[in-house]
């Protein structure tokens, strides 16, 4: 691959922008007209679809740039850059800017999962101790955090959609969840019975080993694992990580192999925002013993599309020969299941191995990169489109559950976890399976993945 292919981060992680070179104070237009060109020029180099879906893309740089000339600030001249983006009308196209729209104020944070749903912030997961201690549970409806409201956030949210607002908003309300090392957040909650509550709430840093995600901040990767008992004395064993990184390669292997003998497996992709695509190919080993087709990406830089196939995991990491997992599997995704995450549920449920439970996926599936504009901020631009083994398109549609599940306040107050429920309940009963046999289903075309340092994946160099 040509040098310019540089490791990329999705947005849906992205709380700050990671660029520390703002437009001098001097000269701030000549940069940011340069900033527009290189935006442009970088977008019509490699976007995957040479007729950029009907837009006029030469007509839109003719439309905008004088806009960028006669822009009163750089702010506004970073506002003409985002519509334009905007005109292509797909995900992983975007502009991280140093601005208070994309930075936290410190490195720690409420130690708390939040959702946005129909128009409220609820509390999800509660992860840490001592926000447990100060009352934080779940089920609570988070209505303001230092004083700033919640529902402002969710007003104000931008986006074509309401999947795109909602992801907006929590966006804006995570940001307001992190502050300094050492600070406390003061939450203004509401329980099941409509009580508002006051709480005190100590930030702390995520635990995790700390990666680095292109030219985003670091991001604690995390794992969590353990059996979990399903109807009829089945056990089932339960995983969620947080992002596709190959840090969690080795944790995820030992963990099947853990759970190789027993009924079922639920692997919880519910906010995990994508990352390495390459990986999908050996998780998906695990339990497909056969290399089918999981889909394929396509670019202007491939005259074919590249193939993502399963690739058997027989040998453990040790040497030791073994079988791929047999029984069900169920994945749970929600509405912060993005890009490689959905990559890997949509093809898994295309091919008929795995029960998908949960909540619509972000529709955020196209492969992207991120580069360093002159301005000092990011561009963040897809460069490939991916489909399924069937031919099924993930961007914007996202994963639909074969299995929906309504998550509420008053379910999650009482301490349960409606999705994983409901996949427990389907994995207890009758859990034999036909063995896996479907490598005609579409055939793999010839071409195989560049060949870069590192991985090769969503993510290049």
């Amino acid at each position: 691959m040509r040098s310019r292919w540089r490791r990329a981060a999705l947005l849906c992680v992205a709380l700050s922008a990671g660029a520390s070179v703002g437009a001098p104070a001097q000269g701030w237009r000549a940069t940011a007209l340069a900033s527009f060109d290189d935006a442009w020029q970088t977008i019509n180099e490699s976007f995957y679809d040479p007729t950029f879906g009907g837009v006029d893309w030469n007509g839109v740089r003719k439309e905008l740039r004088p806009r960028v000339v006669s822009a009163a600030s750089m702010d506004d001249a970073r506002d003409v850059i985002r519509e334009m983006l905007a005109r292509l009308r797909k995900s992983h196209f975007q502009l991280l800017a140093p601005s208070r729209t994309n930075t936290v104020s410190g490195p720690a944070l409420v130690a708390a999962e939040i959702r946005v749903l129909t128009g409220e912030i609820l509390v999800t997961k509660v992860t840490g101790a001592e926000a447990r201690k100060a009352g934080l549970v779940p089920g609570l409806r988070l209505l303001a955090v230092d004083g700033h409201l919640m529902a402002d956030a969710v007003r104000n949210a931008a986006g074509a959609d309401v999947r795109s607002r909602a992801l907006d908003a929590w966006r804006e309300v995570m940001r307001e969840l992190h502050g300094p090392d050492g600070s406390a957040a003061m939450l203004l909650v509401k329980d099941a019975a409509g009580k508002q509550l006051e709480l005190t709430v100590p930030r702390s840093r995520p635990s995790g080993e700390v990666i680095t995600f292109g030219n985003l901040p670091p991001f604690a990767a995390e794992f969590e694992e353990r059996t979990v008992a399903a109807p009829g004395g089945k056990r089932v064993g339960y995983m969620a990580f947080n992002i596709w990184m190959p840090a969690l390669g080795e944790r995820i292997a030992a963990a099947v192999d853990r759970f190789r003998q027993y009924d079922g497996i639920v692997i919880d992709l519910r906010g995990n925002p994508g990352g390495l695509a390459a990986m999908i190919s050996g998780v998906a080993g695990h339990f497909i013993d056969e290399p089918v087709q999981l889909g394929a990406m396509r670019t202007r830089q491939t005259p074919n599309p590249l193939s993502f196939k399963v690739n058997p995991r027989i040998v453990t990491g040790d040497g030791r020969r073994v079988d791929v997992f047999k029984g069900r599997v169920a994945i749970l995704v929600d509405e912060l299941t993005g890009s490689t995450s959905e990559v890997f549920a949509g093809a898994m449920q295309s091919l008929g191995r795995a029960r998908i439970f949960g909540r619509q996926t972000m529709g955020q599936a196209l492969p992207a990169l991120t580069k360093q504009l002159p301005s000092g901020d990011v561009l963040v631009y897809a460069i490939g489109d991916f489909t399924t083994a069937t031919g099924r398109t993930l961007e914007g549609v996202g994963v639909v559950p074969d299995e929906p599940v309504t998550l509420t306040g008053e379910a999650l107050a009482r301490g349960g976890d409606p999705d994983l429920e409901r996949a427990v309940a389907w994995l207890g009963p009758r859990l034999s399976l036909p063995r896996f046999g479907l490598v005609a289903m579409l055939p793999a075309p010839a071409s195989r993945f560049p060949s870069a340092p590192g991985s090769t994946d969503w993510i290049q160099d």
